[in-house]
């Protein structure tokens, strides 16, 4: 992404990207990228080896469907409570808390599954418990980037984590999948350590964390900035971003994408589960989908420098959904394998260019909030999707269920093409202007001190 700033923006002029470091070369970035990849890797394990072992457990689609709706609705009941608490709290803490409950919930999963005492009923129950854990304590970690990130550099932070997240799901199945042939107990093992990283990772960065912090809270106290901040609590962020047209618009794309993509993606893992094939082969097939993301990562800030945001987004919503609905015409390995990848290859630019454009006109305050909000949109139906996937495997088979999610990704290409709302969304170089004028007027001079503070902060922290 180009991370230019644009003319009339914070810290414009004097304070150009070529006077700040280069993102690998500061400190605070890259503890903060370890902890969210073992995060991330974490994740990407049990999210692939956990469906599996509900159904290995239960023997039922639609049971173990049932099971991965309600860990996807337990998430999404506390994620913006969470989003709340990251803007209100430390957010180191958060980190370390939120690591350390992941470790112990997996660390108990492996043992009941070492010891054979994993039924049904137990592994829901802690399945959920880690669903809570991760929607109450999951947005903190992106909320955290804006704050040791100047915002120059979000761009470029947001499309170089593109690329880190293709690698580790290029990885995270394959891998599951040989941990899972070693047993569940080890792949949760591995997952409960990964988690112990994350946290205490996360929580060395205090410091630079704590110090924006106050910078905040001062610029709160601050008379001047009196009807310039957003204030406290849930209700307070979904009205700053819902009275907003064009964020309105992309949560409801978000939203309709999550659904469609969650429930291809199950119905895959389900489905060549239930056709008998090995789990490190369906962490192959998935692998696909990763390989995708990696190459398009490659070229991903080069068409954010390129294209218009929303012309840009609606192109790859085209070339997802489109490859999407070809996967079912053949279930096939290979061919599933090929559209994964071709469906995939425009999710790295579409990503940090609808993600980096709402992290660039949130304020600080709110990013917490607003983090958990796109979230929350994602996660909102997603309960529907494991129920769909179960059902259908059972009445239609898998090409049928294949096609009809990516026939929900489909539909909300269109409506992005038809919607003046994302088709219009600027240029990155645009981005601080165009909407100030209507939609973030209240927030521009928060983002002034923001910056300013954020240029000290990165050379002093690169000083030491």
């Amino acid at each position: 992404m180009n991370t230019t700033q644009p003319k009339g923006s914070p810290a414009s002029g004097t304070n150009s990207v070529t006077q700040l470091p280069a993102l690998h070369a500061q400190r605070n970035y890259r503890i903060w990228w370890l902890a969210d990849s073992s995060a991330l890797l974490a994740g990407g394990i049990y999210g692939f080896v956990l469906p599996l072992i509900l159904l290995a457990t239960t023997n039922s689609p639609v049971l173990a469907g049932t099971l991965a709706a309600l860990g996807l609705a337990a998430r999404a009941g506390v994620t913006l409570a969470g989003g709340a608490m990251a803007d209100r709290s430390d957010r180191a803490r958060m980190m370390l808390i939120g690591g350390l409950c992941g470790a112990l919930f997996t660390a108990a999963l492996a043992l009941g599954s070492n010891t054979g005492s994993l039924s049904a009923t137990v592994l829901c129950v802690a399945h959920i418990l880690m669903e809570l854990r991760g929607g109450y304590f999951g947005s903190t970690t992106n909320a955290a980037l804006k704050d040791i990130v100047h915002p120059k550099q979000l761009g470029r932070a947001l499309a170089a984590n593109q690329g880190r997240d293709s690698v580790l799901m290029l990885g995270s199945a394959p891998l599951g999948g040989l941990l899972l042939g070693l047993g569940g107990g080890v792949a949760l093992l591995v997952v409960s350590i990964l988690n112990l990283v994350a946290s205490f990772t996360g929580f060395a960065l205090r410091k630079p964390l704590r110090a924006a912090e106050e910078t905040t809270q001062k610029r709160r106290e601050d008379p001047s900035s009196a009807g310039q901040t957003v204030d406290h609590g849930i209700l307070a962020g979904m009205r700053w971003c819902f009275s907003r047209p064009r964020l309105r618009a992309l949560l409801l794309l978000i939203m309709a994408v999550n659904i469609g993509v969650s429930g291809l993606m199950t119905t895959l893992i389900y489905g060549l589960q239930q056709r008998g094939e090995d789990a490190w082969v369906i962490g192959l097939v998935s692998t696909f989908m990763g390989a995708g993301m990696l190459i398009g990562s490659l070229v991903a800030t080069s068409l954010i420098d390129k294209f218009r945001t929303g012309l840009l987004a609606c192109i790859c919503l085209s070339v997802l959904g489109g490859a999407m609905i070809l996967i079912g015409l053949n279930t096939h390995l290979l061919w599933m394998g090929v559209m994964l990848l071709i469906s995939f290859l425009s999710v790295p630019a579409l990503n940090a260019a609808i993600g980096g454009y709402f992290m660039a006109i949130v304020p600080q305050e709110m990013a917490g909030r607003a983090n958990s909000l796109i979230t929350f949109m994602a996660l909102a139906a997603m309960p529907l999707a494991p129920l769909a996937t179960g059902f259908g495997l059972e009445w239609f088979g898998m090409g049928p269920t294949l096609m009809f999610f990516g026939s929900l990704v489909v539909l909300a290409m269109l409506s992005a093409w038809l919607s003046p709302q994302v088709r219009g969304i600027p240029h990155p170089d645009h981005w601080l202007e165009e909407p100030a004028k209507s939609e973030i007027s209240d927030s521009k001079t928060s983002r002034d001190s923001e910056s300013s503070a954020l240029v000290d902060q990165v050379n002093k922290e690169n000083q030491k």
